[in-house]
């Protein structure tokens, strides 16, 4: 009862309404509307991560499939009563929403990996095929049992049908006769009682043989139903009973049937209810861009930009000033001070309202890195519960509910108190509050107390475990800026907002006098704080500003420097090559000198002393070209990013790299015509363009003999889908293909949109559209190829 009570001040229910408005089905808004605060950290935790599974899926997927949902409960209990009847549009109902269960568990079943969570919620839905095809092959879309639901029933009607045409011409007959001798009042054929009649003046009754049924309201009008028609209209009355019994005879069996299966029914319906609701609580969630916080049984409720839900419905989360607000850890009790207007109570309803919503199984408004601390008990003092029939004041009512939390709260306990120690003397009414505040701290509470109380403000600052927060205030316009602070009290600044709205400074000079020299110091001392601390407020946010751009000055001169040591290491590189072949060359010359000395017979020792002279500078050469390529190999590894122009290690071709793979080990590099996935490891970047080609996705040495013209992608996701895709394309590309057929399937159109958005860059398709009747309609996208 105390969640109840609180939600009910915190106004909760507003946000309980506004999730319901994404339902789509009633049973799914009778889901929300009977939602419980849960003190069970495991069960609020798997609640919240069932929703960010759902929110996930919406994202990539887009919306469950759970159109045609029914509350049909009332309907299946009712079929398990002997011998009752369901009516067609009852039947109808519990049809569509066994369908509804159907494409559900299907488009769940596909999914079942990714979505582990959501299809353990859908897994047991019932799926009965069979009565599906029976309730759809008895009733229509209108809720009507058709013709065909029996062959006698298609026979009664045709009969029926069959009367009708022999009534209504020899009715045709009979009224054209008795208008041309001017006693037919209109020259219609109407009905009375089921029994079609023909309206003939009241002065002329006697005329026409046959039973009167009813007159005009006038009694101008008799409406006659002639008597050689009276056999043709008794024996369509005959067929109509024969008919009604055969209706009831085929929904008696249908009501048979699904009596049988009531159970699995009623279990569909809360399986469909309860994935409804979790849809809902996902799209509130992307509306508020809503986060699972993390959740603790005990310790420190830390919320982090947070927002108020409500105030996010009419302002927007831009226009939601966000709140940094911390309690358990060092401090158990915050006293927030602060002027009028300033964002005081609404600070605390917010904590309130974000540990209900999680209680109660939805993601808040805050960062991911907030934490909510789950509490067994919450107790909310706001507003005004004066009445006179009960002879309770403003106070009174504050005292009712000071005693009830006093007796009940302990440290298991949220307690929120708006405006503590008022609607009395202040003196007195400030020493019963920080009396309050200093049990429920004893006691181990965490509680949130607003006030305006001096005294409060010193008992909180003394106090241990009691912590001051304020709300800012803009000195330089006198308005508020709605931003908590921890750590510090909060003037009222009472007399500064007077003076602003105008009134007598001679007026305003004497209520300072009579305020006392010491309070008007101390409101002075908060002010020059407060004053103080947005001041360095606002130069750290300069000094961030310009460490930022330092350090993006930094960074640019890292990479000019980088560069500038690649380009040395290239000269570097360069010469080493030159003295090379400077080598070489000087080989080449020894080579042929030896080749002259040894024909003129010359020493061998001085041979082989000239030959390993050489030997070692050019090996000594190579050895710092081989350093100096290494070196250059391991920053190039290091600065591969989209669009660098690489090599091999092993030389060859220069490539464009296109992309890094996810897992940053690797990337997909064109060389040539030829794209093909590559370790970075295996590639270093060099400073020549590749040359520019028509580009498939894979080697293919030769033409396939034979390849299919269309591709199945039903079942699949975006991610499965989309190489699939391309690598066909490539495929059908290089076997001479100018169209293919691309199967995507109708669902939910999340696949489409994604093959299509493909479609639309891929340099290989000239156009596409989709399928017409006999090509599969919007299931598929015909695709025509660009010609070599």
């Amino acid at each position: 009862m105390e969640f109840e009570h609180a939600a009910a001040k915190l106004e909760f229910e507003k946000v309980l309404q506004r999730v319901q408005r994404y339902a789509t089905s009633e049973p799914g808004r009778e889901v929300l509307s009977q939602l419980s605060f849960s003190s069970s950290v495991s069960a609020i935790r798997n609640e919240l991560s069932c929703i960010s599974e759902v929110k996930n899926l919406i994202e990539t997927e887009g919306f469950l499939p759970i159109e045609g949902i029914h509350p049909v409960r009332s309907s299946i209990q009712k079929s398990g009563v002997e011998g009752a009847v369901l009516q067609p549009r009852e039947v109808l109902q519990i049809g569509l929403t066994l369908k509804a269960a159907k494409a559900l568990r299907e488009f769940l079943a596909k999914r079942r990996v990714q979505f582990l969570l959501v299809w353990g919620i859908a897994e047991p839905l019932h799926i009965d095929k069979v009565l599906i095809y029976n309730i759809e092959r008895a009733i229509d879309e209108s809720g009507a049992v058709k013709a065909n639901a029996s062959k006698e029933l298609q026979s009664i009607r045709r009969a029926v049908n069959e009367k009708y045409d022999q009534l209504r011409k020899r009715l045709e007959a009979i009224l054209k006769s008795v208008s041309d001798q001017g006693f037919s009042q209109d020259d219609i054929i109407t009905t009375r009682e089921g029994r079609m009649v023909i309206p003939v003046k009241a002065e002329h009754k006697n005329r026409v043989q046959g039973f009167i049924h009813s007159a005009s309201a006038s009694g101008a009008t008799v409406f006659i139903e002639p008597s050689e028609t009276l056999e043709t209209n008794n024996d369509i009355r005959s067929l109509q009973f024969q008919e009604q019994r055969e209706v009831e005879r085929i929904l008696r069996e249908l009501t048979s049937q699904i009596r049988e299966v009531r159970q699995h029914l009623l279990n569909n319906l809360d399986i469909l209810a309860r994935l409804d609701a979790l849809q809902a609580k996902a799209k509130y969630s992307i509306e508020i861009l809503g986060v699972s916080p993390s959740i603790v049984e005990t310790g420190q409720l830390k919320l982090i930009q947070a927002r108020h839900p409500l105030l996010m419905m009419t302002h927007g989360h831009k226009g939601t000033v966000p709140l940094d607000l911390q309690l358990g850890g060092e401090y158990s009790t915050l006293v927030i001070s602060g002027p009028n207007a300033g964002g005081k109570s609404v600070a605390m309803k917010c904590v309130g309202l974000l540990v209900l919503m999680t209680q109660v199984g939805l993601h808040i408004p805050a960062s991911d890195q907030s934490v909510v601390r789950v509490f067994k008990k919450l107790f909310v003092d706001i507003g005004d519960e004066q009445s006179i029939e009960n002879d309770l004041s403003t106070f009174s009512s504050h005292l009712k509910n000071l005693r009830q939390i006093a007796d009940e709260a302990d440290h298991e306990s949220l307690v929120l108190i708006d405006e503590i120690g008022s609607g009395t003397d202040p003196a007195e009414g400030g020493a019963i509050a920080a009396s309050m505040l200093e049990w429920l701290t004893k006691r181990g509470c965490c509680t949130v107390a607003t006030t305006h109380h001096g005294a409060l403000k010193v008992f909180a600052h003394e106090a241990d475990r009691v912590e001051n927060g304020a709300m800012e205030f803009d000195q330089a316009t006198l308005t508020p800026t709605y931003r908590f602070k921890a750590g510090i009290p909060g003037s009222s600044y009472a007399l500064e907002m007077a003076d602003r709205l105008g009134i007598d400074r001679n007026l305003l000079t004497r209520s300072r006098e009579l305020l006392g020299h010491q309070q008007t110091k101390l409101e002075g001392l908060i002010g020059e704080l407060e004053g103080s601390a947005q001041k360095y407020r606002s130069e750290l946010e300069s000094l961030a500003g310009e460490k930022a751009h330092v350090d993006a000055m930094i960074k640019e001169y890292e990479a000019k420097i980088a560069a500038q040591s690649k380009e040395l290491k290239e000269v570097k590189r360069k010469a080493l090559d030159e003295a090379k072949e400077i080598v070489e060359r000087a080989n080449a010359l020894i080579e042929r000198s030896v080749r002259e000395i040894r024909e003129s017979k010359a020493d061998k020792e001085v041979l082989k002393d000239v030959r390993l002279e050489v030997s070692a500078v050019r090996q000594n050469i190579e050895r710092e070209q081989v350093t100096v390529v290494e070196e250059e190999e391991a920053v190039s590894e290091d600065r591969i990013t989209i669009g660098s122009s690489v090599q091999l290690r092993t030389g060859g071709e220069i490539g464009e790299v296109r992309s890094i793979i996810a897992d940053g080990k690797s990337a997909v590099v064109v060389f040539g015509i030829v794209k093909m996935k590559v370790a970075l490891a295996e590639l270093r970047t060099t400073r020549a363009r590749p040359s520019h080609q028509r580009v498939v996705s894979f080697v293919q040495a030769e033409k396939p003999d034979r390849i299919p013209t269309d591709l199945d992608l039903r079942g699949m996701n975006g991610e499965e889908a989309l190489p699939l895709v391309d690598k066909f394309i490539d495929t059908a590309t290089l076997a001479g293909l100018h169209r293919i057929d691309i199967i995507h399937g109708k669902g939910t159109g999340a696949l489409r949109k994604k093959v299509t958005d493909f479609l639309t860059s891929h340099p290989r398709v000239k156009s596409f559209r989709l399928g017409e009747w006999n090509e599969g309609g919007t299931g598929a996208t015909v695709v025509e190829l660009k010609a070599d």
